[in-house]
Parts: C-alpha cells; sequence; structure tokens
C-alpha cells in the first residue's frame, strides 16, 4: 500500500511538471526575415529559449524583430510604433505599450514584463498580439492591400537580392528571345518603393546602376560575365547583342535591402 502511494504521488508530480512546463505558442520572425515557430520557454542570458519540433533553440536578444502570439503580420503601423530606439507591445485591445521588453516568465499564458517611462508593466501572453522590437532588414509591412504581386510560371527565378542571375542559356549573336516576367519586387525599406519588370512604378532611376537611363528595378540582361548590359523588361523581343551565357537581373545599385522576385520565362523566336 505505501509503495502504490509513493508511484501515485510520483506519477502526480510528473504529471504537475509538465503541466508547469507547458509554454505559449508564438512566431518569432528574426532581424533578417526568417521566421521560427515553437514555444516561447524564456528570455535569459543567451537570449529566447524557443522549443521547435520538442527540441531547445536559443536565439540571440538582437536577432529577434517581432515575436507574434496571434499570427499574422506586422504593419506599417507597427513599424511605426518603434521610435526612439523604443519597443512595443500591440494588445489584442487595440492599446499599444512603449518601452523595452525586460523579461518573460511563468508558464502559460506567460508573464511578459515590459519596462515603461511610469516604471515596470507586467502583461500575460494572452492578452498580447505581437511585441515589435526592431524592424527586419528585408521587411515588407502590409497594409492589407499593399503586397508585392507573387511571380507565376515556371521560369526562371531572378532574385531581387543579388545584380545578376545566370540562366543556363547560350545564346547567339543576333538572335531574338522573346521575354515574359511575372513578379514585382521592393527596392528599398519603403514599401511603396515597389517596381515590375517595366521598372520602378514611381518613374524614379538609380544613377549607380548598370543602366542609369533606364527606370529603377526592371529588368536587364548581358550576355557573358563582362558584357554589356540592356533592357529587356517584359512582352519585348530583344536581339542578342553578342554570343554567350545569358544572365538577367535588376536594375538597381544596391541590393541588400530588396525584397522580391521576378519569374522569366525566356523563349527563342524561330530561326530560318
Amino acid at each position: 500500500m505505501f509503495k502504490r502511494t509513493i508511484l501515485a504521488l510520483s506519477v502526480a508530480a510528473l504529471t504537475l511538471t509538465g503541466v508547469a512546463q507547458a509554454q505559449e505558442n508564438a512566431t518569432l520572425t528574426l532581424r533578417n526575415g526568417d521566421k521560427v515557430t515553437g514555444q516561447l520557454v524564456d528570455l535569459g542570458g543567451v537570449g529566447f529559449t524557443v522549443k521547435v519540433n520538442g527540441a531547445e533553440r536559443n536565439i540571440p536578444t538582437n536577432d529577434v524583430a517581432v515575436i507574434d502570439f496571434a499570427g499574422g503580420s506586422p504593419t506599417d503601423a507597427d513599424w511605426n510604433r518603434l521610435n526612439n530606439g523604443s519597443q512595443a507591445v500591440v494588445m489584442k485591445s487595440g492599446e499599444t505599450v512603449n518601452g523595452q521588453l525586460y523579461d518573460i516568465s511563468g508558464t502559460s499564458p506567460l508573464k511578459i514584463t515590459f519596462k515603461t517611462a511610469s516604471g515596470d508593466r507586467e502583461i500575460s501572453s494572452s492578452e498580447i498580439s505581437r511585441i515589435v522590437l526592431a524592424r527586419p532588414t528585408n521587411a515588407v509591412a502590409t497594409t492589407g492591400t499593399g503586397n508585392l504581386q507573387a511571380p507565376t510560371g515556371n521560369g526562371i527565378t531572378v532574385s531581387s537580392k543579388q545584380p545578376w542571375t545566370a540562366t543556363g542559356m547560350t545564346v547567339r549573336k543576333g538572335e531574338t528571345l522573346n521575354f515574359n516576367a511575372t513578379g514585382e519586387i521592393q527596392l528599398s525599406t519603403d514599401s511603396n518603393d515597389v517596381a515590375s519588370a517595366y521598372g520602378a512604378k514611381s518613374g524614379r532611376k538609380a544613377s549607380n546602376s548598370p543602366l542609369p537611363a533606364v527606370l529603377a528595378g526592371a529588368l536587364i540582361g548581358r550576355v557573358g560575365t563582362n558584357g554589356q548590359p540592356f533592357p529587356i523588361g517584359t512582352g519585348v523581343p530583344v536581339t542578342m547583342p553578342a554570343a554567350g551565357q545569358l544572365f538577367l537581373g535588376v536594375n538597381d545599385d544596391g541590393f541588400d535591402d530588396n525584397v522580391g522576385e521576378f519569374r522569366v520565362d525566356v523563349t527563342r523566336q524561330n530561326r530560318r
């Protein structure tokens, strides 16, 4: 009887421990734009501790931009809350609390300690939509209608984050190719700075781009690694200026803050 009692108490203790370790589901958006979804456990000296598929992962504090408890995407309004280095808790009620994230503790719901101008404030994670710590370096903030147009088709993917993309196609001088490009790209942290394959919708140009007289962000090409760049756009036949490997690119003078991609179908006109 005594042994049975000890066993029952042990099982009960394990059960209570399991409950105590239950944590809050959250999605962490990192400053590089990556997302980590799991159970947020703690904030300590090693940064944020997150359980992903049962395994603990430590993420440095300075790598995290947003902690989201409710789902969805950050908006322009969220970034506007980051004034003078302050961080923000966006409540499900619509209230915003500005200050600095200090501690995460407790079980489920978590207890979030936020330092504000009027003192420390403890907030339950069940009341929070998201905690905005910093803006991701490649963030595209959404307003509900301002999302980039996604590319379609199975053509060549041309990333906006690098100057040139090898197509794997070898062309002959004088032959004509047809280019059909879909998708839009964002050329800076300004969510309105958007370009199609024709170029920036604002009509702006980039003085240090490969083709300064062509709209910024336009789809361009070159033949060979040292070939002269030429404009492409979309839907217009283009005669190849040289023989060699075809490269496609984005007409811009900076790529680290770009977001999005073009998808380009390339076909050869019938040769006679």
